[in-house]
């Protein structure tokens, strides 16, 4: 502090000093003393000053001067409110922010110092909405703003400092906040589809479907911007249009649509976008059914079909199976075939719906060779509607040897000298057959059954003498016969082969020739392998019949080989030749390519049949006599000729036959076999199914009787066939005999057993009992037996369900919780007993069962904390968010709706609780002197049917606050009293007192006490300021004693000078 005047002298007159108040001015930052200013210097809060003290002794008319130094501290006073900058606030607060979010900060100033230019805000008015941080001034939110229930919200905010109230009275200021409410885009757009059930491919329809979007939110949030189609459409055949409604959308057709490119139809994708800020999008899938429209006609898999058929193919013989397909669907794709030109004498017949061609009568390659039959394949759509393909079949009919040779003359007389050589050309016989190629040859010889003198050459016809004629000793007239017949068949020089083959011998080498004898003149003999060589691995030449080998020996797997080899000469065929060897290992090469294995039959063991021998000696026989041959001693030669006495019979007809309906295409099932007794082609035999093959399903081998499967098989479809066999002879008539073969169809276990629902929903509450039933699966299998037979089990890994392996329910097996899992997708899987091994499994196949656990009100809610510690300021403004507690309750819907109710165990009612948010506030100022802990119970309830409930402890410690603010304050800062020397110990000489301006309580109390002075142990004070004498004393010696008195309130005091 600076003097602005220099001399500043404090009057007193005798013993009293003038005591003159010091006031600070914060405008003007100067103290005044006696009306004299001084500055305060800048930040600088004590000041001294020297103050000069003058007596003066009337009597002796002296002057005394003292001086003392002054100690000056500027105390500040809450002279001052708080200040807000600015004054309103604005804050705009999205609707979908989360409570407890801080939203908006007020600031208040206040140039007091301490506790003076501290600040607690508060709301003017009560708020559940919103709170206020006491010291911070941060604005948050305690509950949710809805903009459909209020768009605007304006609060006043309190700016009050902590100090005393100045005696102005203006101890706070005032903001204001303005709150907006902005709408957010809190939902996206809602797709609902009206559509048909399918469109009609290469329709002209222009709207497959109507679609309306809506959106749940208002203003622009609500407003669709577009729909449009994402996915599922690449070629571009649908488009979105708008109509003239609100929402409303059609899906357009824009192109032709084709069900045979697309079979399974479409899924469009569709998307919604509102033009919400920012903006919310939702999808659809739309499913495009495409129905078909018969718009493709069958076809065939060729234009053109060649078949080759034998003459002698009996009824019924398949001939080939036309295969037709149509890329339509239902009834449209379901086709039928029929022979609609080339037929006309309706030699052949098609099976509508396997396709399968038969001959329908006897065909007669002499009579007609070549057919061209024209097949249509016409679909079944509606009438109008269906399409029709055709193809042609050509048929080529083969001939077989049923014709018998022709002479051209059937008698001749022809004269002859006698007396002419031996080997004389009598005639020329001349025969022609109506068969063709080899079957055309023709071949004489002399049927006489006893010996005449003549010869006839066997191709050319030609009779010639094989002696002298002599007319007088000689039969002078002789009837020839001449005969050319095939009735006999091929015989093997050697059968049943055994031996060994190394398997290093080189492909392409000879293991083996056979060789057949035929005893009709000028027959050809071909040779084939039965069986044996189904992998390829040996060839046999069909003139000379030797075997060669084709593969390499050391890849085939087995180590035994049997060869089936018959020899043919068109019409019979040789009993089975059999060669039988093993493949064995060997370093040396046994064969050099190309070359037999000996000159012989090398390795191979074979047994003699005789034939060569004993055809030498009837050749013989036949020559010396010029006879026919006579055949009796071979077997099925013929006792008559030309007759066709006897009908077929077959030769161990087989009672049923029993096959897998796995079965192989191609498998022979039987070899059937029959005889006739009759020769010749009275005696030939050829094999037909005359009925029972609905379906063409199998084929017997017209010459072999092989019986096998040329259709797949299926015992769910059909288990059992009754096949009508017929054996006929060739001869003429022809004689036939027919037996029924069953044929049943065993079960495979094909078939996986099926669920009746593959996918079902169900729904249980999850005080569901244990062993309540949920679900029964109900599986079937279309096999039999063991293949049939099902039983269930679990496919998913849980202990809360469990399924009956027998009758297929399901059961809860473990107490339910949702909140723990409110989902299950269950599998349930159904397996047979067929199947044995690892190659061929049990068969099964699964159901999906998903179960929606239901919630009950099983949770009460749950404290985020079992307990609350808070510690708050006891001077805090009422209003005051104290805590926030929260609890949660995992079931669903009002049962997991939580609200909060408080019991203050006090009962004093100094908090509240938000009963949505469990914000707890002060409603009223708290003391620490007069009480220091609330203990409050919180509970949280639900609002389930009955409602559950649990609590909470909040324990709230109130902070002490240092409210002693002023000192107390004497009533002058020098005080006189006076009292007789003498006076006894005790005497009350004066009374000072001193007021506090705190609240009334301990820190308004006074303690007075006496701090210095040459007075100190003379005098003194009590608790009431009365100021008393302890010593008895003459005060001749010193009649002026200055003592200083000290008021005390806790840690504030105030001094006075006596």
């Amino acid at each position: 502090m600076r003097q602005v005047e220099k001399n500043v002298n404090l009057q007193a007159s005798n013993s009293e000093i003038r005591r003159k108040m010091i006031e600070l001015e914060a405008e003007k930052k100067k103290f005044n003393l006696e009306n004299r200013m001084f500055e305060m210097e800048k930040n600088k809060l004590e000041f001294e000053m020297q103050i000069e003290r003058k007596k003066c002794a009337q009597e002796q008319k002296v002057q005394y001067t003292s001086e003392t130094t002054v100690v000056v501290a500027v105390l500040d006073t809450n002279d001052l409110s708080p200040l807000f900058y600015p004054t309103e606030y604005n804050a705009t607060v999205a609707e979908d922010t989360p409570i407890h979010q801080s939203i908006l900060k007020v600031i208040a100033e206040d140039a007091d110092l301490g506790r003076n230019g501290e600040i607690y805000y508060s709301f003017e008015e009560e708020t559940d909405k919103f709170a206020i941080h006491p010291v911070t001034g941060v604005i948050t939110l305690t509950r949710p703003l809805i903009y459909n229930e209020g768009t605007y919200h304006e609060l006043k905010v309190h700016a009050e400092d902590r100090g005393m109230q100045s005696q102005s009275g203006l101890g706070f200021s005032i903001a204001q906040v303005h709150i907006r409410v902005k709408k957010v885009n809190l939902y996206a757009p809602e797709i609902r589809i009206r559509r048909h059930p399918s469109i009609v491919e290469n329709s002209n329809a222009d709207i497959y479907a109507i679609v309306n979007v809506s959106d749940r939110d208002s203003g622009i949030h609500g407003e669709i911007d577009r729909l449009e189609i994402v996915d599922g459409d690449p070629d571009g055949h649908f488009r979105i249009r708008p109509t003239r409604q609100k929402g409303e959308y059609n899906i357009e057709v824009l192109k032709l649509l084709d069900r045979e490119k697309t079979p399974q139809g479409y899924q469009l994708q569709l998307r919604a976008v509102d033009k919400g800020i920012p903006p919310r999008e939702s999808y659809k899938s739309v499913p495009v059914q495409l129905a078909d429209l018969n718009d493709n006609a069958p076809i065939f898999n060729k234009e053109i079909y060649d078949v080759k058929v034998q003459e002698s193919a009996p009824i019924n013989t398949p001939l080939i199976r036309l295969k037709v397909t149509d890329t339509d669907e239902g009834r449209n794709a379901q086709v039928s075939l029929e022979i609609v030109g080339g037929n006309e004498g309706g030699e052949f017949h098609i099976n509508p719906e396997t396709g399968m061609l038969y001959t329908a009568v006897p065909l007669d390659a002499e009579s007609k060779q070549f057919y061209s039959l024209t097949v249509s394949a016409i679909d079944q759509g509606n009438v109008g509607t269906r399409k029709q393909s055709s193809a042609k079949v050509k048929i080529y009919v083969e001939d077989t040897n049923d014709n018998d040779p022709i002479f051209d003359k059937s008698e001749m007389t022809v004269w002859i000298d006698e007396n002419m050589p031996a080997g004389t050309s009598v005639t020329t016989v001349h025969a022609k057959d109506r068969d063709r190629g080899e079957n055309a040859y023709i071949s004489y010889l002399i049927a006489n059954l006893n010996k005449v003198p003549f010869e006839v050459d066997h191709f050319s016809g030609i009779i010639k003498t094989t002696q002298l004629l002599d007319y007088e000793s000689m039969r002078r007239e002789y009837v020839l016969r001449v005969r050319d017949i095939n009735d006999n068949r091929p015989q093997f020089e050697k059968i049943d082969c055994v031996g060994n083959l190394p398997r290093n011998t080189p492909i392409g080498s000879e293991i083996i020739t056979l060789s057949a004898i035929d005893f009709d003149s000028g027959n050809i003999i071909s040779y084939r392998i039965v069986s044996g060589s189904e992998d390829n691995c040996f060839n046999i030449d069909s003139t000379s019949g030797t075997i060669t080998i084709s593969c390499d020996l050391n890849d085939v797997r087995v180590n035994e080989r049997e060869l089936n080899v018959t020899a043919t000469d068109n019409t019979h065929f040789a009993d089975i030749a059999r060669v039988r060897f093993k493949l064995v290992n060997t370093k040396k090469n046994a064969f050099s390519s190309g070359r037999l294995l000996s000159d012989d039959t090398g390795a191979f063991d074979c047994k003699d049949t005789g034939v060569a021998r004993r055809l030498t000696e009837v050749l013989a026989e036949a020559e010396n006599n010029n006879g026919p041959l006579e055949m009796e001693d071979f077997p099925m030669m013929p006792t008559r000729y030309g007759q066709n006495v006897h009908a077929p019979e077959f030769i161990d007809f087989p009672i049923e036959i029993k096959v897998n309906e796995s079965v192989a295409i191609g498998t022979i099932l039987v070899k059937l076999k029959a005889r006739d007794r009759d020769l010749g082609f009275n005696g030939e035999l050829v094999y037909g199914i005359s009925g029972g093959d609905t379906h063409s399903q199998f084929d017997v081998d017209m010459k072999t009787g092989d019986l096998k499967v040329i259709g797949y098989l299926d015992r769910e479809k059909e288990f059992e066939y009754f096949l009508n066999i017929t054996v006929y002879d060739l001869g003429r008539p022809q004689k036939s005999s027919s037996r029924v073969l069953p044929i049943t169809v065993l079960d495979i276990n094909d078939n996986a057993p099926k669920f009746e629902k593959s996918l079902a929903s169900f729904r249980v509450t999850e005080n569901a009992l244990n062993g309540t039933a949920i679900f029964k699966a109900n599986a079937t299998d279309l096999d039999e037996g063991d293949n049939a037979k099902v039983t269930y089990s679990l496919f998913t890994d849980t202990k809360d369900f469990i399924v009956d392996q027998i009758n297929g329910v399901l059961t809860v097996a473990n107490t339910l919780d949702r909140e723990r899992q409110d989902l299950y997708e269950i599998r349930i899987r159904a397996t047979d007993n067929g199947g044995k091994g690892p190659d061929n499994p049990p068969l099964f196949s699964e159901a999906i069962v998903r179960i929606s656990i239901d919630d009950i009100n099983d949770n009460a809610p749950k404290f985020s904390l079992p307990n609350y510690n808070v510690k708050i300021r006891e001077d805090v403004p009422a209003g005051t968010v104290v805590a926030i507690v929260t609890a949660s309750d995992p079931d669903l819907g009002p049962e997991g709706e939580v609200q909060y109710s408080l019991e203050d165990s006090d009962s004093d009612g100094t908090f509240k609780i938000d009963k949505l948010s469990g914000t707890i506030r002060t409603i009223k100022p708290l003391d620490f002197e007069e009480r220091q802990v609330h203990s409050l119970m919180v509970f949280a309830n639900d609002r389930g049917n009955p409602s559950l409930s649990s609590e909470a402890t909040v324990t709230v410690n109130v902070v002490d606050v240092n409210e002693n603010v002023h000192a107390p304050l004497f009533s002058d800062a020098v005080l006189t009293g006076s009292v007789r020397e003498n006076r006894p110990v005790g005497t009350v000489v004066m009374n000072v007192s001193a007021v506090d301006l705190d609240p009334p309580g301990g820190d308004s109390m006074v303690e007075y006490s006496i701090k210095e002075g040459d007075g100190i142990g003379l005098f003194s004070v009590d608790n009431e300021g009365n100021y008393e004498t302890s010593f008895k004393k003459d005060f001749v010696e010193k009649s002026d004693m200055f003592v200083s008195y000290d008021s005390d309130v806790r840690k504030d005091r105030s001094e006075v000078n006596q």
